[in-house]
């Protein structure tokens, strides 16, 4: 793969820039899709608006994409941002967000998560098992995302979906039905393959049928009880999600 040109992370920014601002604006409020990782730092993208297109993001020194943007200017780009921001959860004025690229080891800890937050590990629940050999879908916690959007599932009032036969976790179905797009499946009765755990998901039958009846499906968040609030962290502790009388 070529590379080309330009600025290395050794030339080091220190503030956002208006225009990166604006890139960074751009990425958060996009419909931006994961359908593919390829390595621990390449990353191939759909955008469907304004018109439905893929887009590669390589992460290294320096960061490329396939956009006409970053090709244009050798900036950091939507794309860019939005892998920086929404798959790796980069604030948005953290060093590694602001550089064109990064060096091998601000890469591995950008692999690693060492700039997140580390909630307290939770024993997993047994998973239980249906009577066609299928899993149940586990629970969704506060902090779960759905990994082709990377939208909390609790915050996006979005109807989800779950692989029957891997993980059980859940995904839109919106966001299934595109990624079953992408991995090009005709049959409805193909099995399509879970975008976290690698194994079969669901036939592609049931995420068409899910899809065209998930107007009248409940979404997750929509599930949660009215005593927690969700998305909004407590000003003083932190607190996510704050827990107690929700007054509307």
């Amino acid at each position: 793969m070529l590379r080309p040109r330009g600025p290395k992370a050794s030339e080091r920014r220190r503030q956002l820039s208006d225009t990166l601002s604006w890139q960074q604006d751009q990425a958060l409020n996009s419909s931006i899709y994961l359908l593919r990782e390829m390595g621990p730092t390449g990353f191939l993208l759909r955008e469907e608006e304004p018109e439905t297109r893929d887009f590669r993001v390589f992460l290294g020194n320096p960061h490329v994409c396939n956009c006409s943007t970053f090709l244009k200017g050798q900036e950091l780009c939507k794309h860019i941002c939005w892998i920086l921001l929404k798959k790796f959860k980069l604030p948005r004025n953290h060093e590694f967000a602001l550089q064109l690229g990064l060096l091998e080891g601000e890469i591995n800890d950008l692999l690693r998560g060492i700039h997140q937050v580390r909630s307290p590990l939770q024993r997993s629940a047994v998973q239980e098992v249906e009577e066609d050999g299928s899993l149940a879908q586990r629970n969704i916690g506060a902090e779960d995302i759905c990994s082709i959007c990377q939208e909390v599932l609790l915050e996006k009032k979005l109807p989800v979906t779950f692989c029957r036969f891997g993980c059980g976790n859940s995904v839109h179905i919106k966001c299934m039905k595109i990624l079953a797009n992408y991995q090009d499946v005709t049959s409805k009765t193909a099995m399509l393959k879970c975008p976290l755990c690698r194994k079969e998901f669901a036939p592609l039958s049931v995420i068409l049928e899910e899809f065209q009846n998930s107007s009248k499906l409940v979404a997750a968040a929509e599930k949660e009880p009215l005593h927690k609030h969700l998305g909004i962290p407590c000003n003083n502790c932190k607190q996510f999600p704050i827990e107690g009388t929700c007054y509307k």
